[in-house]
C-alpha cells in the first residue's frame, strides 16, 4: 500500500492530539501500520462501483478508541504479482482523523459547499437551539455520489432540504475548565427566561424565512441585550457575564472558539498509542455535541456542571 496525500492532514494536523495519534505522526512505520489496518480491516466503509480502469474507490474508517479513529480514502484494483498470480492492490490517496458525537443532531436549512481544496462543509441551523454552524464533512465521497444523481438545480435544492440529521463532534486543540456562572443572586424567574429564549429562537427562525416584522423585533431585542451586556461588562468579568458562546473563527474551516456546559465526562484511550483522552458531552448555547481532547491539553479537571472553554474543529457526517 502506498501513500500520497497531504491535504486533509495539513488541515487537521493541529488536532491530531485530540484523538491521540500525534506521537506517531512522524514515525512512518507506526502511522503506516494504522493506515494499513484502516484500509484492509475497516470497521465501516463506503465504496464506489468499479470504473473503466478496474479501480474501486473507497472511503474506510477504523476505530482507535471509543467513537474516534482514522479514515483512509483511495482505491483498490486487481493486478498481478511477479509470479503472474492475481493480487489485490490498495492505493491510499488521502487520510484523516474522525470522531463521532454521542447522538445525532437534527438540523434545518442545510447547505453543502466545498472549499478550494475540495473539502466539504455543511452549513446548517440546529433545530433544537437555532444556532447556525458549519462542520467539515467526513463522508464526502458518499455525498458526491448522491449529488451526481441529481439532474438540475431544483433537484439539488430538494435534496438539501431533505438533509435533516447529522452526527458531529469537536476535536479540541486545547481547553480550560471553568466554574459555572453563579446564579445564586438572580431574582429572575427561570420559566420567564426560558419563555423569552423560545420567543427569540422563533423570531430568528421567522426572520430567516423572510418575515420582516419578526426581523425587526429580533434586532430590537438583540440591540437591547447588547446594551445591557455592555453595561454589565463595565462592572463584571467577561466569563461571569457570558454563560456560553459558539464563534466561528475562519469561514469554511469548521474551527470554533467555544464556551460550553459540560454534561458528561468519560476517560478514554487511543488503543494504538495508549494516549489518554477526555470524551466530553457538552452543550454550546443549547447545541449538544461531543468534544474530544487530550488530557495533556486540558487545563483543569472536568466535572459535570463545569464549563469548557477552548478552540476546536467541528467535523462529522451527513446522514441520509
Amino acid at each position: 500500500m502506498s501513500q500520497d496525500s497531504n491535504g486533509q492532514q495539513q488541515a487537521q494536523g493541529s488536532f491530531y492530539k485530540a484523538v491521540g495519534i500525534a506521537s506517531i505522526i512522524d514515525s512512518k512505520r507506526k502511522i503506516n501500520k494504522v493506515l494499513r489496518e484502516a484500509s484492509f480491516a475497516p470497521d465501516f466503509s463506503y465504496e464506489r462501483k468499479q470504473d473503466k480502469k478496474g479501480r474501486i474507490y473507497f472511503d474506510r474508517y477504523k476505530y482507535l478508541g471509543s467513537g474516534f479513529g482514522v479514515s483512509v480514502q483511495g482505491f483498490r484494483r486487481m493486478t498481478k504479482n511477479k509470479e503472474g498470480q492475481p493480487v489485490e492492490k490498495h492505493m491510499v490517496t488521502d487520510w484523516g482523523i474522525f470522531a463521532q458525537g454521542h447522538q445525532d443532531n437534527y438540523i434545518k436549512n442545510a447547505y453543502i459547499d466545498t472549499d478550494e481544496n475540495q473539502h466539504g462543509f455543511c452549513l446548517a441551523e440546529d433545530a433544537n437551539s437555532a444556532n447556525l454552524f458549519e462542520f467539515r464533512i467526513n463522508n464526502m465521497m458518499e455525498l458526491e455520489d448522491n449529488y451526481r444523481k441529481l439532474r438540475n438545480h431544483g433537484e439539488v435544492v430538494t435534496f438539501e432540504e431533505g438533509v435533516n440529521r447529522v452526527n458531529m463532534a469537536m476535536l479540541m486543540l486545547y481547553g480550560t475548565v471553568l466554574m459555572p456562572v453563579d446564579k445564586s443572586g438572580e431574582d429572575a424567574d427561570i420559566h420567564q427566561q426560558q419563555a423569552e429564549e423560545r420567543m427569540q429562537k422563533d423570531l430568528a427562525a421567522r426572520a430567516r424565512m423572510g418575515d420582516i416584522e419578526a426581523e425587526a423585533d429580533f434586532y430590537r431585542i438583540a440591540h437591547e441585550q447588547e446594551k445591557e451586556l455592555s453595561e454589565r461588562l463595565e462592572e463584571e468579568d467577561l466569563l461571569s457575564v457570558f454563560e456560553g458562546y459558539f464563534l466561528n473563527m475562519v469561514e469554511q474551516s469548521g474551527i470554533f472558539t467555544i464556551l460550553a456546559d459540560i454534561l458528561n465526562v468519560e476517560e478514554v484511550a487511543n488503543e494504538a498509542t495508549g494516549e489518554k483522552l477526555y470524551r466530553l458531552t457538552i452543550s454550546i448555547t443549547d447545541t449538544h455535541t461531543t468534544a474530544y481532547i487530550s488530557q495533556d491539553d486540558l487545563l483543569g479537571f472536568p466535572m459535570i456542571g463545569m464549563r469548557l472553554m477552548g478552540i476546536g474543529l467541528l467535523q462529522g457526517k451527513v446522514i441520509f
